[in-house]
Formats: structure tokens, sequence, C-alpha cells
């Protein structure tokens, strides 16, 4: 007998495919679960989020029960190619783009982006391109994907982790894994990631010229230099829309993970120019009396924010962010010459106000004020910026409630 843990859309998902598939099984969450639930169970599989210090962990293994995640239990079942995208930012859109790049292969998309992977297993799908949180990584115990991507590492989720090291070796844990004929696609601008150690073959994506004794891709005015051992390729991406140099490095980590899985160069160039951005990340919302509305509501990490300012080097910036406080110093944002003013909304707004101090600083009560008093402060070519850097769930369901929050906000100041 299996225990779902959690009853969100994975969980859900989960009990879908045992119950077709005709495997005992019970769903609870913390509402409903009682330790004598486990009177009958042989394996707990809990969903996305659940930390590893909730008693479900405890009361198992002083019972001698396994617990994995949903990662791992799909993966126990799926017979296909596997490629896993981990990193503090960018996660989403990397694997939006790799997806993209594969279409014609008919990939499976998601993990914590988009459908739960027991799907691809229900759906017997051969290629999978998968987003991979740091909670999704902690449950594994034998996932090893054909390749592994790593964007960045950044304090993220300290909430969840409790402390640096555990979330370090939580993005870590695959690329143990890796064995020599799986591939590592890796950001050579991070010393800690140039630096990790795994037996598989490694590509380097980096803003800039590689040394060259490194395989990978690199970033040159308006063009990608993709080298290898065995040959050099210049990608035009002069039409690539999206804003932002992290965007770049995202684009170089899908173009060099699409290549190694077979996809021709004169392929990726044709497509690079019909990438659009997601859903809330640095989203152009609109122009309103010449400001410019920016929603980045998917934002949850002081290093976003950085990247998402950074996306406007010509531009007045009036940065509105705030809510659950996740680890980082904001002080950074006191750099920033252009911006122009920031407004802090939800729980901790005052510790973030705290470390920025010096900068013009307006603590508001809701999204709604702080979105009207940004447009107030705003002249005629300014962007108003929505980069929250903080968690939702203080004042919303998600960050998507958030950013469709911020779209009607917006919508209404006309």
């Amino acid at each position: 007998m299996i225990l779902i843990y959690g009853k969100g859309k994975t969980g859900k998902a989960l009990s879908d495919y045992m119950s077709s598939s005709s495997i005992p099984h019970i769903i609870r969450d913390d509402k409903d679960f009682q330790e004598k639930d486990l009177d009958q169970v042989n394996t707990v599989v809990i969903s996305p989020g659940i930390p590893f210090y909730h008693k479900i962990y405890r009361l198992s293994r002083k019972r001698g029960i396994e617990v994995i995640g949903d990662i791992e239990y799909a993966y126990r079942l799926y017979r296909g190619c596997l490629i896993a995208v981990t990193g503090t930012d960018g996660k989403s859109t990397t694997t939006h783009i790799i997806g993209q790049f594969l279409k014609e292969k008919n990939p499976f998309v998601g993990g914590n982006y988009g459908e739960p992977f027991i799907n691809a297993v229900k759906e017997n799908k051969k290629l999978s391109v998968l987003e991979l949180s740091s909670f999704q990584i902690y449950s594994t115990k034998t996932f090893r994907p054909n390749t592994a991507v790593l964007l960045n590492i950044a304090v993220d989720h300290l909430d969840w982790h409790k402390r640096k090291s555990h979330y370090y070796l939580s993005k870590y844990k695959i690329f143990k894994r890796l064995e020599k004929h799986n591939t590592a696609v890796l950001n050579f601008d991070q010393e800690i990631i140039r630096n990790l150690k795994t037996r598989a073959k490694k590509y380097y994506f980096s803003v800039e010229r590689l040394p060259s004794n490194y395989e990978g891709i690199y970033f040159c005015g308006n063009s990608l230099i993709l080298k290898t051992y065995r040959n050099i390729n210049r990608i035009d991406i002069s039409d690539f829309k999206l804003k932002g140099l992290h965007n770049i490095q995202n684009l170089m980590a899908s173009v060099m993970t699409a290549y190694i899985s077979g996809v021709p160069i004169w392929e990726i160039e044709r497509k690079i120019p019909q990438i659009k951005s997601l859903p809330f990340r640095i989203q152009y919302v609109k122009t309103i009396g010449g400001v410019e509305f920016y929603n980045d509501s998917k934002s949850t990490t002081v290093q976003s924010v950085v990247k998402a300012v950074e996306s406007f080097p010509d531009k007045n910036v009036l940065l509105i962010l705030g809510g659950i406080y996740k680890g980082g110093d904001f002080s950074v944002l006191k750099e920033f010459e252009n911006l122009k003013g920031v407004f802090i909304i939800g729980r901790d707004k005052r510790v973030i106000k705290n470390m920025i101090k010096e900068k013009n600083i307006y603590l508001c009560d809701s999204l709604d004020t702080a979105v009207k008093e940004a447009y107030k402060r705003a002249e005629m070519g300014d962007v108003v910026l929505f980069s929250p850097g903080c968690s939702s769930f203080d004042m919303f369901k998600n960050y998507m409630e958030r950013g469709e929050k911020f779209n009607k906000i917006v919508e209404s100041l006309e």
C-alpha cells in the first residue's frame, strides 16, 4: 500500500495514475493524516514543497517505511530519455525554451513547471524535459537524467532548507549520480558550479568567451558561439525577444541542451525569434501615459529582482517588491543609480526596508496602493517594474494570482 502525502495537483495526478493502474493507495495531507494510516503502508510518496523536517519523514522512518518524492516515484516507472533543469532562477523559462527547440520530438514538458512527471509515464512519452525544484531533488534516491542543467545557485528557500549548505547539497544531488555517458550543462560564470565534480561529460555556458580547453557556448555581441572540440558554430540571436542578460544565459543553456540532444544548428537559429516569454517573467503589460509596466511576479529571490532591474539599464525604474522574505541581501539594490523609487508590500516589508535604507522607499499596505503610488511618481519614459523577490503566500494563493492582480490594477489605471 502506498500513501500519497499532499492533495494538490501532483498528489491528485499520482492518485489518478495509481487508480488507473490498480495500485492500492491512500491520499492524505496535514488536515486528515493520522499516524495509524502508516499501519498499512510500505511506501510514502510526498508532493513537492513538503520539507525534510516534516513529521511524515520522522514517523515513516521510525517504522522503516521508505519516503520518496513524486519525481523519484515516476522515474522508477519511466522508460524514456530525460532532461532535467535546476537552479535558483530561470528554471521555468529554460525548460520552456528547451521544450520549444525539441518540439518536433514531441516531448513531455513539466515537473515543477506545468504537469506532474507521472503524466509522462501515463502518456508513455519517450522524451521528457523536467524543471526540478530543490524540494523535488531532495526527495530523490536513484533519479538520474540523461542530461542535467544547472543554471545558477543563490540563497533561496532558506525557510524550507533551514541552512545554506543543505540547499546547495540538494541542488548538487543529481549531478553526483550522473555517469560518464550522461551530460551536464553548467554555468561557467559561477565558480561554485564551474568546479562542480561529476562523472558526466561537461558543457558550459558563459556571458564571456570560454577558455580554449572548455566545450560549450558563450555570448558575443548579437551572437552565441557554440564550440566543441570538433567544430565551432555562430548562432544569430539579434531577433531574440526576451529582455535581460539572465535570459541570454537561459537561452545559452537551452541551445546547448538542444544541440547535444540532436537538434541541428539551423533549426535552433530558426526558432530563436519565435521564443516568447512565459507569463509573469518580466512580462510587458502595457504603456500608460508614456510609462511602461512590466510584470515579474514569478520573481521570488533577491537575485531575480537584480536581474529584472538590470534588464532596463537605460530607463528609470520604479520597483514594487515584497511579501514573505526568503533570504538574501536586498541592500544590493542601493547600487542601481536608475532606481527611482522602491515600493514595498507584504508581511516582511520592514525587514526589506531596513536592508535598502538609502533609496527612496515607500511602505505600502497593498499591491493596489503600491502600483498607484509608483505610477503617480513616474514620468514619461520610466518603467514601473513589479518584481517581488519574495514568496506570495502572505497576500495571495501563488505567484500567478499575484501576477494577475497586478495586471488588473494596471488595466484600471486608464
